[in-house]
């Protein structure tokens, strides 16, 4: 079973189009990075796996079933998280409202003292787990925000935008921490980016948005010249360094200025009520 099957899906919101014919399929175990420039749809590509947002055209399968709200199967990891802002909970209470909000709303586990120990070990949170949150790093709090994505360890893990606000060694850690839940659990991990390059030596394929088209391949299949041209409308080159970074030429405008806070302009602009999944917790249990 394949845990994402898109079959010539389309999304309007609107009488705006916001991507079509959307047809790939995502494998198990792996870890796709989703790219394209602000407004292209990558958040709310997620939102569609999430079954927040209806296609508008096609099907898709979602860990072999229609996608639902509040599917135990999938974790997800929002760009702008509850942890922002509930800075004086500590970290273990906080990944601990992951279970809460699944336990009276989605199945029950029998011990949640255990679940969230699982979590706090598996993403390194244990050894600071008693500390507030207002206290920790940028890179400590995302740490703390995938364990609590992952508390119930899914086998379809959505994170939007990780590596947001991190320097070069914190997002070196993130990567390897996704690799690690990958490894561990076996979960097929999708990562929005802006950048490929963090990401790059862990990821198996790349899912690029732009016009309101997506390509999905295998990262040399999809960022190529040739792809990248037809995607874009002008031409493109790509170089890699001696240290194997890709430097792409002619996207200049596009990731210029990216939303100071990660978040697609259109998508940001049509975000539902019910975005984060934090919100559908507190509406399913209410």
């Amino acid at each position: 079973m394949k845990p994402l099957e898109f079959d010539d899906v389309a999304v309007r919101l609107g009488d705006r189009v916001i991507w079509s014919h959307a047809t790939f399929e995502i494998e198990p175990a792996s870890i796709t990075a989703v790219l394209g420039p602000n407004g292209a749809g990558k958040s709310t590509l997620l939102k569609v796996v999430l079954g927040l947002i209806a296609p508008s055209e096609g099907a898709l399968r979602v860990l072999g079933a229609a996608p639902a709200r509040g599917n135990p199967r999938v974790g997800y990891m929002a760009q702008s998280r509850l942890a922002d802002s509930l800075t004086s909970i500590t970290a273990r209470d906080y990944v601990g409202l992951g279970y809460d909000g699944r336990r009276f709303g989605w199945g029950r586990s029998p011990d949640k003292h255990a679940v969230v120990e699982r979590a706090l070990a598996l993403t390194g949170v244990t050894s600071f787990a008693d500390q507030p949150l207002g206290t920790l790093s940028g890179g400590q709090r995302q740490r703390v925000a995938l364990a609590h994505a992952a508390v119930f360890q899914p086998d379809l893990l959505l994170l939007d935008e990780p590596l947001a606000g991190l320097d070069l060694a914190a997002q070196a850690e993130i990567v390897d921490l996704i690799n690690l839940i990958r490894d561990t659990t076996g979960a097929a991990i999708i990562v929005v980016a802006h950048d490929l390059n963090p990401l790059a030596s862990i990821v198996d394929c790349v899912l690029w948005i732009a016009r309101r088209q997506v390509r999905c391949g295998k990262v040399d299949e999809v960022v190529n010249a040739a792809v990248l041209s037809e995607l874009y409308g002008h031409p493109i080159e790509i170089f890699t360094t001696a240290h194997g970074r890709r430097v792409i030429v002619g996207l200049e405008e596009e990731f210029a200025h990216p939303h100071p806070h990660g978040h697609d302009h259109h998508d940001h602009v049509h975000e539902e009520p019910h975005a984060h999944l934090e919100e559908i917790y507190r509406e399913e249990t209410s």
